[in-house]
């Protein structure tokens, strides 16, 4: 096809699932430049622009701001408050979206909402899974993200476990697991005193906290 239309792209991005975008992606889909695919998306109203090379649907259809938000680094995953929030476990509302990711990437802000990228070690980026197209931590990964990184303040993640511990979306002896693993002690006698607080045996975390 020597002449494509946007809607022709928009068809085959839905095909591919494909909500949130690179210029890259449509260029292998469709089979032509990265300059052709620039001049086309710019002219487009029915796609928004994320940053430099990366775009998003927009309409009725468009992605919420998780999946924006965890796809445009990769790897990266959504946690800490924003986490807490994808699993309505608080009722605070959300002023930044924490992305976990272990590249260096500036903040940026897309349709009113912030989006902050931390880097962490690898030793530290694990504990995420995908729902749907949204990278997301587990809520176990979430609370310890929020106690190693110190955001939000404790009190938030405290009552982010209790709702958790109400719903029975945790696991506290995965909590423990992964306490454990990342060999914290500041974080492990925050996560001994949280499991404690709830009437939870803590002793798998006796040796670590001392």
């Amino acid at each position: 096809m020597a002449y494509i239309k946007m809607q022709d792209v928009l068809d085959e991005l839905a095909s591919h699932n494909k909500a949130v975008f690179s210029i890259n992606d449509i260029a292998m889909i469709v089979g032509k430049t990265r300059h052709y695919i620039s001049k086309l998306l710019t002219n487009s109203k029915k796609v928004g622009k994320i940053e430099n090379g990366k775009y998003y649907l927009k309409g009725c259809a468009m992605p919420d701001i998780y999946e924006i938000a965890s796809q445009i680094v990769f790897p990266s995953y959504i946690s800490m408050f924003a986490a807490f929030q994808f699993y309505s476990i608080t009722e605070q509302s959300v002023i930044k979206y924490s992305v976990i990711t272990i590249k260096r990437h500036k903040a940026i802000e897309v349709n009113g909402s912030a989006i902050e990228f931390i880097t962490l070690g690898r030793g530290m980026f694990f504990g995420y899974k995908k729902v749907g197209n949204v990278y997301i931590a587990t809520v176990e990964k979430a609370i310890i993200d929020s106690l190693y990184l110190g955001s939000p303040p404790l009190s938030y993640v405290e009552e982010a476990f209790s709702e958790a511990l109400h719903k029975n979306i945790v696991n506290p002896s995965r909590l423990v697991d992964m306490t454990l693993r990342i060999k914290s002690r500041p974080v492990a006698r925050r996560v001994y005193a949280l499991l404690e607080s709830n009437g939870i045996d803590a002793s798998g975390l006796a040796k670590a906290i001392k």
